[in-house]
């Protein structure tokens, strides 16, 4: 009876402290989880076919544009500039990437390299990951009325 007892006592210590270390190692990150900077922006007008292409280079505010893909799947974007990116200007229009104080959030769930993005107001929008020099790339392709959107960022 003893040895029964023993054993049933080993069991569930082993079986305790498995379960101890399975919760200190958290769940698995996502190999995707990271910080992403836009790197660049493509405007193509639909009525006139006109394109503008915007990129960190030439406007390195574009890169104050970041998003944070959370292992848990919740994901945050903000432009963490000090004053709106201003990319281009003339006397009657311009055109800003990135407002002061802007932020974003929701959730988001990876297949293949497809990752769907819910944004807490239930609006999705699509990216598509890929390697690209060794690097994370993600890219998101919208369409509105009058636009198609274009916007590369670059994991960190």
């Amino acid at each position: 009876m003893k040895k029964q007892i023993y054993f049933l006592s080993l069991a569930t210590v082993a079986l305790l402290a498995g379960n101890a270390c399975k919760k200190e190692k958290g769940e698995p990150v996502n190999a995707y989880a990271g910080k992403y900077s836009l790197i660049s922006e493509t405007n193509i007008n639909i009525t006139t076919g006109h394109s503008d292409t915007y990129t960190n280079v030439v406007s390195p505010c574009i890169s104050d544009n970041q998003t944070n893909l959370k292992g848990d799947g919740t994901w945050t974007a903000a432009y963490v500039g000090a004053e709106d990116c201003y990319v281009s200007r003339t006397d009657n229009s311009y055109t800003i990437i990135g407002q002061k104080g802007a932020s974003a959030s929701g959730s988001w769930v990876q297949s293949g390299n497809r990752i769907k993005f819910t944004l807490s107001n239930k609006s999705v929008s699509y990216g598509v990951v890929s390697n690209v020099g060794g690097k994370v790339q993600l890219t998101f392709k919208d369409t509105s009325q009058y636009f198609i959107s274009t916007s590369v960022l670059m994991k960190q």
